[in-house]
C-alpha cells in the first residue's frame, strides 16, 4: 500500500504540472533546463533598427546636438545591442546621375561610428526605392552599381567593418515593396548586386541577407526554400519580418509558424530576425487594436497607419521576450526590433511618426519632453541584449504546468543566464530546475514589470540583487507577478 500510495502522489503531481521537492503542489509552473541539450549554437546577438533620422518633421531641417548624441550613445551603451540593421536609399546619395559619397554623411556616420567602436554587428541596406520597376520586371543596373560602390566605400574607405551584411530590398514579398512581391525579380537584383559586390572587393567580407520576407503564417516559406534553391551561395544570411498578434505569440503558435522557415534554411547556414514587433491583427485582439488606434488618434504626432502605441506599456516589454524566447527555441541565429527611436520614420505627414521605438530623441526640442524618456519596455528589451550575448549557446528549456510562461537558458564563456518571463496578467509561482548545473555563485537578479523596477538616472536598471547563491539542481522558486520577467545571469560585467 505505501508504494501504490507514492506512485499515485508522484502522478498528481504529473497532472497538476506541480513543482517537484520540499515545495511540491505550491508552484504554478516548472522551468526544467537540460544542460545536455543544445537548441541553438553560435548566436549572433539581439539589437535594434537604427536609421538615419527624418529631420524635417514640417518644420524646416533639425539637427541632433550633441548631447543628445551622447544620450543616445549612453542608452545604447547600457543596453550593448550586438546586431543593428541600417536601412538607407542608395537615391539619397546619388545627384544628376553620380554618386555623391558625402551627401547626409554627417550623419549616417554617427550611427556607423557607434557600431565600429562597440564591435556591433551591422546589417546594411537599401529599402529598395528605384532599385527595380515591378511594372516592367526590369532592375536598375545603374543605382545597383552606385549601390555597391558606396557600401564598397563605407568599407573599404572609411573603416566600416563592423558592416557584414547586406540587405537588398525591404520585404520583397510585399506589394508595399520595391519587388511588389515578385520572388524572379527581387533574385534577378540580387544575383546581380552580389558580382558588384564581389568586383568591388567585398567577397568574404560583406554577405547578403534573404529573403527579408514579412510573414504572418508558415505560407510565405517557399520565399526562403527558392532562395536557397536558386540563389545558393548569393545568400550569405537568411532573414524574415514579423509583426505577431499578441495572441499569436502568447499562445506559442508562433514558434510553430517560425519553425516552417527556419526548416527550409540550409546547413551550414543561419536565419535571424530581421525585424520584429507587435501588431493586434487578429480577431482575438481586437480590443487591444481598438485601444491602439484610439491612443495613436489621440496623440498629435502619431501616424494611425504605423505605430504601437503600447510601447508605453510595460506589456510590451514582456510580450518582446515572449516572442524572442521562442524565436531562440526555433533555431534563429539573432533578433533585431523594430525599433530605437520614434524620429526615425513618419508616415502621413512629415509631423505623424511611426512610434515604435524606446523614445524620441527629439522629445525636449519638438515632441513634449516626456517622449524623451526612455518607455518601460527599454528595460527588458536591455536586459536580452546585455546578458544574451554573441556566441551564447541556449539550451532546453521545457516548461509545464501554468499557460503563459516561458523561458530560455544560455551560457557564454561558461557562465550562465536564466530567464523567464509571465506574459499572464495572472500571478505565477515558478520552479526553475536544472540537474545538470553546478550552483551559481556570484549570480545578479533583475525583475522587469509594472512596480517591480529599480532605475537609476536616465536609463540604468539596477539589479534587484547581486552576489547570489543559486543552486538548480535542487530547484530555486520565484514568485512573478503579471506581465513580469525575472533574470539571472553570471554575466556581471
Amino acid at each position: 500500500m505505501k508504494n501504490f500510495g507514492n506512485l499515485l502522489l508522484a502522478c498528481m503531481a504529473a497532472l497538476l504540472g506541480a513543482c517537484a521537492g520540499e515545495s511540491a503542489g505550491k508552484c504554478d509552473a516548472v522551468v526544467r533546463i537540460d544542460a545536455d541539450s543544445v537548441v541553438n549554437r553560435g548566436y549572433i546577438g539581439n539589437g535594434v533598427q537604427w536609421d538615419p533620422y527624418a529631420l524635417d518633421y514640417g518644420q524646416g531641417r533639425v539637427e541632433i546636438s550633441d548631447a543628445d548624441w551622447e544620450k543616445l550613445y549612453a542608452r545604447l551603451d547600457f543596453m550593448r545591442p550586438a546586431f543593428i540593421r541600417v536601412m538607407t536609399n542608395t537615391t539619397s546619395v546619388v545627384r544628376d546621375g553620380r554618386l555623391d559619397r558625402m551627401r547626409g554623411f554627417e550623419h549616417l556616420s554617427h550611427i556607423l561610428g557607434y557600431c565600429q567602436s562597440r564591435g556591433v554587428t551591422v546589417m546594411f541596406g537599401d529599402w529598395g526605392g528605384s532599385l527595380m520597376d515591378a511594372r516592367a520586371g526590369t532592375v536598375n543596373r545603374t543605382l545597383l552599381d552606385h549601390a555597391a560602390a558606396y557600401v564598397a566605400w563605407l568599407v573599404g574607405e572609411k573603416g566600416y567593418d563592423c558592416i557584414r551584411y547586406y540587405n537588398l530590398v525591404n520585404e520583397p514579398n510585399g506589394f508595399w515593396s520595391a519587388a511588389d512581391g515578385d520572388f524572379d525579380l527581387w533574385a534577378k537584383a540580387v544575383s546581380y548586386f552580389r558580382g558588384r559586390l564581389d568586383a568591388e572587393g567585398l567577397a568574404g567580407k560583406v554577405e547578403l541577407v534573404g529573403p527579408d520576407a514579412a510573414i504572418w503564417g508558415p505560407e510565405e516559406a517557399w520565399w526562403v526554400s527558392r532562395s536557397r534553391d536558386e540563389l545558393g551561395e548569393g545568400i550569405g544570411l537568411y532573414d524574415i519580418h514579423t509583426y505577431p498578434s499578441k495572441c499569436t505569440v502568447n499562445s506559442g503558435e508562433y514558434a510553430r509558424i517560425l519553425e516552417a522557415y527556419r526548416r527550409e534554411v540550409p546547413a551550414g547556414k543561419k536565419i535571424v530576425m530581421g525585424e520584429i514587433g507587435f501588431k493586434f491583427v487578429e480577431p482575438a485582439d481586437s480590443l487591444l487594436q481598438a485601444e491602439n488606434l484610439r491612443r495613436a488618434a489621440a496623440h498629435p504626432n502619431a501616424s494611425t497607419d504605423d505605430s504601437q502605441m503600447f510601447v508605453y506599456d510595460p506589456m510590451y516589454g514582456t510580450d518582446m521576450a515572449d516572442a524572442l524566447f521562442q524565436t531562440i527555441h526555433a533555431g534563429y541565429s539573432g533578433c533585431i526590433a523594430w525599433m530605437l527611436d520614434d524620429a526615425m520614420h513618419f508616415k502621413e505627414a512629415p509631423d505623424k511618426l511611426k512610434i515604435w521605438g524606446f523614445w524620441n530623441i527629439f522629445g525636449d526640442e519638438i515632441f513634449g519632453a516626456g517622449e524623451e524618456r526612455v518607455r518601460p519596455w527599454y528595460y527588458a528589451w536591455s536586459l536580452l541584449c546585455r546578458t544574451l550575448r554573441p556566441g551564447s549557446d541556449f539550451f532546453a528549456a521545457d516548461v509545464r504546468g501554468a499557460a503563459g510562461v516561458k523561458a530560455v537558458a544560455a551560457v557564454k564563456d561558461g557562465r550562465r543566464t536564466v530567464a523567464v518571463v509571465n506574459v499572464s496578467r495572472e500571478p505565477r509561482r515558478v520552479r526553475i530546475e536544472c540537474p545538470g548545473w553546478e550552483r551559481f555563485r556570484q549570480a545578479t537578479r533583475y525583475r522587469y514589470g509594472e512596480g517591480l523596477m529599480r532605475t537609476e538616472g536616465d536609463h540604468t536598471l539596477l539589479p534587484d540583487a547581486t552576489g547570489l547563491r543559486i543552486d538548480f539542481r535542487s530547484g530555486a522558486e520565484y514568485d512573478m507577478p503579471g506581465e513580469s520577467m525575472i533574470l539571472l545571469t553570471e554575466q556581471n560585467d
